[in-house]
């Protein structure tokens, strides 16, 4: 008789095998059964964490040749739909890249049917917002097919309505990017206007002419100035040059940028590009210990919300900034400098900042991070040094400093290979102490402390249970690739709810682009998300919540 209830009762279902009745599992790269995620819910994964990097247990290579040709069959199949997901994505600034969104919005272009690519040419200036978004949206309409007819006014519209300043600016900051320049869009799509001021951008474009008396207007007035940029023999010439045309520093030429240009910079150039220069700034003397204009200026601009909401910032910019400026030396191994800790504190804050206002859900949170080996391979978004590790106590850290009640566990190896951490409890959990002052580094060190054993995502809902903790909501970022529990997390989230008699929620955040994920599609109380898309904590709080 008990050999029959085992066989057939879910909570005796090892994660090595599928639930009974359940088709809608497959087996991960870890040899543990999940659930496999809708094509729409994958797609969006792609356009918000891409690939590059892989995971511990699917190499960067085979993770994008996997990826690519799954949003090549959903462009196909699906392709008006696909440039809606592209819209959503690019528009509430979800994604911490524009690439993946530009290539599946080039294969949407040149793949998709009549209607879907005209709806991915309506979509581009929308996707593509800097020069550089441009060329490598062409390059990578380069490796899906030719110059069509369609091609040509789709990229000739971009240049017919993007207003002639930032067209200027394009001009001046992206002359040329993955073997591509302003002279080789303009000679193929050939965009016709009567727009005397536009039509004397395009010239300088394609022959870096700009005439005498064609600068009447601010976008050929910044083009007037950067032509006599180029003629500057001083940092201190150039630097007036910036004042007096407001030019920002990439229309200087790079032999006169010094302390003075990049001071000026300050000024003329916005937020991201401060993020991206805090060793430049360093460099060359301004951004150093005691210099406390320059780096009060720094701070304030970088801990200013609404300047972070207008400059588009999204939350991986700034922790890409904080763990590059930190090292106290470049990427490559290009300058070194002294680390002030304002900045450091500065940019820690920014990283909260950047998520936007959360508001808190008023409930009681258990979270469960996988500190697994897997969990420090691969990189999210390619960003050197932000492994799913680093991302999942990022994360974490949100729910911290938002929510009031919370337990933050880590899925562990037992002591004496029995028992628990905590003493007859549930084998293979170790509380992290996190508060709402832990800094990121702090909470990576308490991470990386902790005897990491077999991933168990089902541990903190059968703890809670055993322990009679009251829960609402379970947070488990993971790499979904778990596999060594002898119950699937969703059968103990349904336990634990009968147990307890609370109708409990589980949130899985998941830190890289894989087509699995451990929480059931068919229960409404579970919820499936992107580890690093930049509406997640809002998302997180109003689902914990009730709201939807």
């Amino acid at each position: 008789m008990k050999n029959y209830l085992k066989t057939l009762s879910p909570a005796h279902v090892h994660q090595r095998q599928p639930l009974p009745g359940r088709t809608d599992q497959l087996r991960n790269n870890a040899g543990g059964y999940a659930f496999e995620v809708s094509d729409e819910t994958r797609f969006v994964r792609f356009l918000i964490l891409g690939t590059e990097g892989g995971t511990f247990y699917a190499s960067e290579g085979t993770q994008t040749k996997l990826e690519t040709e799954f949003v090549i069959r959903f462009v196909r199949e699906h392709g008006v739909r696909a440039v809606e997901l592209i819209l959503d994505v690019a528009q509430r600034n979800r994604a911490p890249k524009a690439d993946p969104a530009l290539v599946a919005l080039a294969a949407v272009a040149k793949l998709g049917d009549l209607e879907a690519r005209k709806a991915a040419w309506n979509a581009l200036p929308l996707v593509a917002r800097t020069g550089t978004h441009l060329f490598h949206f062409l390059a990578f309409l380069q490796t899906f097919g030719g110059w069509g007819r369609l091609t040509r006014a789709g990229v000739a519209s971009i240049y017919l309505s993007t207003p002639v300043e930032k067209l200027a600016l394009w001009a001046v900051k992206y002359k040329a990017r993955d073997g591509w320049t302003h002279a080789d869009a303009l000679r193929l799509a050939h965009p016709k206007t009567d727009e005397a001021d536009r039509n004397a951008v395009f010239k300088f474009m394609v022959d870096g002419v700009l005439a005498e008396g064609e600068a009447t207007g601010e976008a050929l007035r910044l083009l007037q100035g950067h032509v006599l940029a180029l003629k500057a023999t001083s940092d201190g010439d150039a630097a007036g040059l910036m004042r007096e045309y407001r030019l920002p520093i990439e229309a200087v030429p790079t032999h006169v940028r010094g302390a003075e240009v990049y001071r000026m910079a300050l000024e003329t150039n916005g937020v991201t590009w401060t993020l991206r220069n805090l060793g430049n700034l360093a460099r060359v003397g301004l951004l150093v210990p005691g210099n406390w204009d320059v780096i009060t200026g720094v701070v304030d601009r970088v801990t200013n919300e609404q300047a972070l909401r207008r400059g588009r910032i999204h939350p991986i910019d700034v922790l890409k900034a904080l763990l590059v400026y930190r090292e106290g030396r470049g990427v490559r191994g290009s300058g070194q400098w002294a680390v002030v800790p304002q900045i450091v504190d500065a940019l820690d804050r920014a990283f909260l900042l950047a998520f936007g206002a959360v508001e808190p859900a008023g409930k009681r949170f258990v979270l469960g991070l996988d500190v697994s080996g897997s969990m420090d391979a691969g990189l999210i978004a390619g960003v050197p040094g932000l492994t799913p590790r680093l991302g999942a106590a990022a994360m974490s850290l949100v729910t911290a400093r938002t929510e009031p009640q919370y337990t933050a566990l880590a899925f562990s190896a037992a002591v004496g290979g029995y028992g628990g951490q905590w003493g007859g409890g549930e084998p293979g959990l170790t509380p992290l102490t996190f508060s709402a002052r832990t800094r990121l580094d702090d909470a990576v060190g308490a991470m990386r402390a902790v005897p990491m054993g077999g991933t168990d995502c089902a541990l903190p809902m059968l703890w809670a249970a055993r322990n009679k903790v009251e829960a609402d909501v379970f947070v488990v970022y993971t790499d979904n690739e778990t596999w060594a529990g002898a119950v699937h997390p969703a059968v103990a989230l349904q336990q634990y709810r009968q147990k307890m008699g609370i109708g409990a929620r589980l949130i899985v955040v998941g830190m890289t682009a894989t087509r699995f994920t451990i929480a059931d599609p068919a229960d409404a109380g579970m919820l499936d998300l992107v580890g690093f898309d930049s509406s997640a904590p809002r998302v997180m709080a109003e689902f914990a919540a009730g709201k939807f």
